[in-house]
């Protein structure tokens, strides 16, 4: 059993042992208008699960009142019943268009009875602190069949009304929702990717196996506090549907190898592995190309949504890449067009302008 503490803002405090596939969290909390209390909060160690998690952020807490049921702050339940981790589908209820489930949990006396919930009730009684006077769930966006923690606030019920009725927003409100200390600012999350980052740019055995990280760094900024780099991520990390979000460093300066608020930005996987070179596998021929001896030509290719799209055979190394560079170009525009609006406006820009050179 491994146990760690660590201060979470001025009134903070997190207790965390691990056991198993399981984390459990007590921390305290005091707030103007709460008492002073302690609470034990259970999440999974995804790696030992076999649940994929939908981005880097996504956390499993256990459902107050069950043993084996888990909702995740992305608005996903699992449970582990019969052993192994399941997820549920999502069902949704007739009129309100919300998701809820039938779940098993257990009295004082260890009976078990089944109840139906929404995920947005369990969402935010996992992952939002609570206000006084608030006790309704409201779905920032308006569409009830997203449970994110992130698109849930606390409302009353004259605000709830008044918020359907179109006669007030969000921000007239005033006021933001807090939630969780450890999942606040993305923290433990946010600890992982300062891991892998930091890891990539000083391991020299991961170096060695990938070469293309060598010279890369990250800046003094970020490396005389890591709490402003998980500030950073907290304002930035964003996420599209189910897909994985990636940090990236060099698509906003190509070549760069420092890792900076500057440098810095949250991309799609696609847009990722679609601007990746691949020097290292691809050998001695320019990007796209390689030498098919039975014929005695350079062949151009290029993959396309995982699919390797043939482009011609040619005499020389340099037109085929020729071919390639024209297709690829135009399959990025493609993809940023696709992806407008919902990347940052300078991840856009970017792709619009990429070129392909024969060095890259």
């Amino acid at each position: 059993m491994n146990i760690s503490g660590s201060p979470i803002l001025d009134s903070h405090f997190i207790v965390r042992i691990k056991t198993n596939a399981i984390y459990y969290h007590i921390y305290h909390i005091e707030r103007k208008y709460l008492k002073v209390k302690m609470k034990e909060i259970k999440t999974l160690d995804l790696k030992r699960t076999g649940i994929v998690p939908l981005n880097k952020l996504e956390t499993f807490i256990l459902v107050e009142g069950t043993k084996h049921y888990y909702i995740s702050s992305e608005g996903r339940l699992v449970n582990n019943v019969r052993g192994k981790f399941y997820t549920h589908k999502d069902t949704l209820a007739k009129g309100t268009n919300k998701v809820h489930w039938k779940i098993l949990y257990e009295d004082k006396t260890g009976v078990e009875y089944e109840k139906d919930v929404y995920a947005d009730y369990l969402v935010a009684q996992a992952f939002l602190e609570p206000v006084k006077g608030k006790n309704k769930v409201y779905h920032i966006d308006g569409d009830n069949s997203n449970s994110k923690y992130n698109n849930l606030i606390y409302v009353s019920d004259t605000e709830a009304r008044n918020l359907r009725n179109g006669r007030i927003s969000i921000e007239d409100l005033g006021r933001e929702q807090e939630y969780i200390p450890f999942l606040n600012c993305n923290l433990m999350k946010a600890k992982r990717l300062w891991n892998d980052m930091y890891t990539r740019c000083y391991n020299t055995k991961l170096h060695n196996r990938f070469p293309e990280y060598k010279g890369c760094s990250i800046c003094d900024y970020w490396l005389e506090d890591k709490e402003r780099f998980y500030k950073w991520v907290e304002e930035n990390y964003y996420m599209i549907g189910n897909e994985q979000m990636d940090l990236d460093k060099d698509i906003l300066c190509r070549g760069n190898k420092v890792y900076s608020p500057e440098t810095c930005v949250f991309v799609p996987h696609t847009i990722n592995t679609l601007l990746l070179n691949c020097k290292r596998k691809r050998g001695k021929y320019p990007l796209g190309v390689n030498y098919e001896k039975a014929k005695g030509k350079y062949r151009a290719a290029l993959n396309v949504d995982g699919k390797v799209v043939k482009l011609g055979h040619f005499n020389t190394a340099e037109e085929a890449f020729m071919a390639y560079k024209r297709h690829k170009e135009a399959l990025i525009i493609v993809v940023a067009d696709r992806y407008r609006g919902k990347i940052p406006d300078c991840v856009y820009e970017a792709m619009m302008d990429w070129k392909i050179e024969i060095d890259d």
